[in-house]
């Protein structure tokens, strides 16, 4: 009796223990998810509802370092001084785009930069060793042409081939779009071209649509036919037809103007940002809406604009210059014996005297690109593509970014 009674005391023991085990588990477990889904900064006293309320519409997840996307644009008018840049830092690079054809008349290519030849045949081969994809891009800034070419069937059907035709010969992967410009009234046209040669390309072959940035859905009213040129692009339809869509989240400025090279604005101090980090962010927010980030690629600029400026008793009056590299930025500032400051939106800038009146200089250095590389990583955007790699871009960038 004794035994059994001890086995049924030990039965009874071993139950209460495993009980509390259980138990404190069950709690740890609770706190422990509590901990990880209550954000640091709120306070007790803040509601879910009104937690949910703050929530942004697009969510962000943790940056992949490994996977972000690093691209450049090559100029074919500097494309001996951009391949031996690119050259020299091509493991940086997922991509490079060499501007390498443009549009005939008829819808055929003309190839603008001798693609056959060095230094492209050098530079593709050592890109191919490293694992570098080269993808050419199509530049075209004609809005009349565009329309005659994508108003007629049989003109769209042979523009179509002879993009096909030119990615099987050459063994391209893919191709970048870069229709710029184009009249708003334009915008279903272009669409039914994109899906004309999503559907003529063989599956394996990627389409990268390049396009304006715009930060809302309709131009103000005043704006038609090409100064209207960011509306012209569906975003919805791109997300559908392109593998990747790249938003020139740059020349700014010329948005204030309505793409104008003169122009007034209201502004009580000088203005004319290229790629404020501000505007960039809304921009490539609202494309988040209908584009899914991981196709989001945030164009970044490496050069700027110089415009000519005049007090009015409006604010001030604007007329575009030029645009200028890095180098050419700091030259200026060096004669002009100007002081280098730094925008809210991070672009360094100054103002200096020149025979016709003050000038203001905006430009991009290491700073302003790595503030929109941390920006676009942020967003979880697929990457950045840099236009532009002329060998003429600050020095420390390479080294920065890496």
């Amino acid at each position: 009796m004794r035994l059994i009674s001890n086995s049924a005391m030990l039965k009874k023991i071993l139950f209460v223990a495993t009980f509390i085990l259980i138990s404190t588990g069950l709690i740890f477990h609770s706190i422990h998810q509590k901990k990880s889904v209550t954000p640091p900064n709120d306070t007790q006293n803040i509601t879910d509802a009104e937690n949910a309320k703050k929530e942004t519409p697009v969510a962000v997840a943790a940056p992949n370092e490994k996977t972000f996307f690093i691209s450049g644009w090559l100029p074919y008018w500097q494309k001996k001084s951009g391949a031996d840049s690119l050259s020299k830092n091509l493991a940086l690079f997922s991509e490079i785009n060499p501007f390498a054809y443009g549009v005939n008349i008829d819808g055929t290519l003309h190839d603008t930069t001798n693609i056959q030849a060095a230094p492209w045949l050098e530079l593709e081969k050592e890109a191919q060793e490293k694992n570098v994809a080269v993808i050419p891009t199509i530049l075209w800034a004609d809005a009349p042409a565009m329309h005659a070419i994508f108003s007629d069937s049989q003109k769209l059907e042979k523009h179509v081939g002879a993009i096909s035709t030119m990615l099987a010969q050459n063994n391209f992967p893919g191709v970048d779009i870069d229709y710029e410009g184009k009249d708003v009234a334009d915008r279903d046209l272009f669409t039914a071209f994109l899906e004309a040669l999503r559907k003529k390309l063989d599956p394996g072959k990627t389409i990268s649509c390049t396009v304006e940035a715009r930060t809302q859905d309709y131009p103000p009213a005043d704006w038609t036919g090409t100064r209207a040129m960011s509306f012209a692009n569906d975003y919805t339809a791109l997300n559908r037809l392109c593998n990747s869509v790249r938003i020139m989240a740059y020349d700014q400025v010329f948005q204030m103007g309505g793409g104008k090279k003169i122009f007034d604005d209201a502004n009580e101090i000088p203005n004319a940002p290229n790629a404020d980090i501000h505007w960039v962010e809304k921009a490539m927010r609202y494309a988040m809406q209908y584009i899914k980030p991981d196709k989001l690629v945030m164009g970044v600029p490496t050069y700027g604009w110089e415009f000519s400026i005049a007090k009015t008793d409006l604010g001030y009056h604007y007329e575009k210059v030029k645009s200028v590299t890095y180098p050419q930025a700091l030259e200026e500032r060096k004669q002009g014996k100007a002081t280098l400051e730094r925008t809210d939106g991070g672009e360094p800038f100054f103002i200096y005297t020149a025979p016709d009146g003050k000038h203001l200089v905006t430009f991009s250095d290491t700073q302003s690109i790595k503030q929109k590389i941390d920006l676009a990583k942020n967003l979880n955007l697929k990457g950045i593509s840099l236009f532009k790699i002329d060998g003429q871009t600050d020095p420390k960038l390479f080294s920065e970014i890496k």
